[in-house]
């Protein structure tokens, strides 16, 4: 299965809101490490806990290596990056 869906990605910390083209086949890990590595989210990919994402339509959780499809992902879901105050 190669089905791509194109999702709203809202970075909370810079206020930057894109469309993003991504496959349905990849777990929620690899689409977390794709993310920090392309917008520069400073996420520690080495510590588990801090290392996820939130989605609207659905709402869901995404973290681990579930992979994307499992979550009921779909075209005009919102998945948004934001950190609370260190």
């Amino acid at each position: 299965m190669n089905e791509r869906i194109t999702i709203i990605f809202d970075n909370q910390e810079t206020g930057e809101v894109l469309d993003l083209e991504i496959p349905l086949n990849i777990t929620a890990n690899d689409l977390i490490v794709a993310l920090n590595n392309a917008y520069k989210l400073n996420m520690d990919i080495d510590n588990i806990f801090e290392c996820y994402l939130t989605s609207e339509n659905p709402i869901a959780f995404l973290k681990g290596n579930k992979m994307l499809e499992d979550f009921g992902l779909h075209t005009g879901t919102r998945i948004s990056f934001k950190r609370g105050k260190k």
